[in-house]
């Protein structure tokens, strides 16, 4: 729990992104890139807040005792609720858009030599394949059991993206008024996915060049021109995606755009 903050009141303290140990090296490697957007806890590296005081911490770690990864929603009252990042469905669907996956020696290499340093880690949040009708079933139950322990979100415009913003405790419980006007990072988002039978975990960060700059030093990601960034897809020794999702550095946020949608 950050320094300063009580609860007197249930909440999600932290959520931990859990790798299974074959990809400890990997894991190793992503937290030399991401270096500067982390910071050490007594329960590894998490993403550096916006605030102390907000709530959930988001982490990454390797100790996984499964053979896939898992998302571990940890409450003040010591209760764990664990999400397996793995596919469910018995469907194989490749992802149809193009990209190609990339070593992250080789993603590092072309960070450091053009001089690129990621500057902050806007959201992480994992996929869950799911190709029938309505939101898959691990994240509708997520939505009740969580909603209101977080500031619990439904995407705006309606596609089964869920996030989870950053706050302060009295905010949670509902004492305090939500000022979406301020900076809230890491947010976490939880997606109900139908474009692949592989799950994913996605990083969204930050860089201090433009769209046109980093889509030419990464051909090889699916780029989104709509949103202006690329994901750049990274080899794994298991049936995972990992990719980090690539955006202009902004001095803007956008938590703004979530008011009026918490789910409570």
């Amino acid at each position: 729990m950050p320094r300063g903050v009580q609860i007197h009141a249930e909440c999600l303290e932290k959520i931990i992104i859990r790798f299974p140990h074959v990809l400890q090296d990997l894991v190793r490697q992503l937290t030399l890139l991401l270096d500067a957007s982390l910071v050490r806890t007594d329960g590894g590296i998490a993403a550096k807040p916006s605030n102390k005081r907000y709530l959930p911490t988001v982490s990454l770690s390797c100790d996984s005792d499964e053979d896939f990864a898992k998302a571990d929603f940890s409450l003040s009252s010591h209760e764990t609720v664990s999400v397996f990042i793995r596919d469910i469905t018995g469907v194989v669907r490749r992802n149809p858009s193009a990209y190609r996956r990339l070593p992250l020696t080789e993603v590092r290499d072309r960070f450091t030599g053009n001089g690129i340093e990621i500057q902050g880690i806007d959201h992480i949040g994992f996929n869950l394949p799911w190709f029938d009708r309505g939101l898959h079933p691990v994240i509708a139950d997520l939505r009740q059991r969580l909603k209101t322990l977080c500031l619990y979100h439904r995407f705006p415009t309606g596609e089964p993206w869920d996030f989870i913003i950053p706050g302060e405790v009295d905010e949670i419980r509902g004492s305090k008024t939500i000022d979406y006007d301020k900076v809230r990072k890491p947010k976490f988002e939880i997606v109900s996915f139908d474009k692949s039978s592989t799950p994913l975990v996605q990083i969204d960060v930050a860089v201090a060049v433009t769209h046109e700059q980093f889509s030419s030093l990464f051909p090889e990601a699916l780029n989104d021109m709509s949103m202006k960034n690329i994901w750049v897809y990274v080899e794994t020794q298991c049936d995972l995606d990992i990719c980090l999702v690539i955006n202009e550095k902004s001095l803007r946020d956008w938590t703004p755009f979530f008011r009026g949608h918490r789910i409570a």
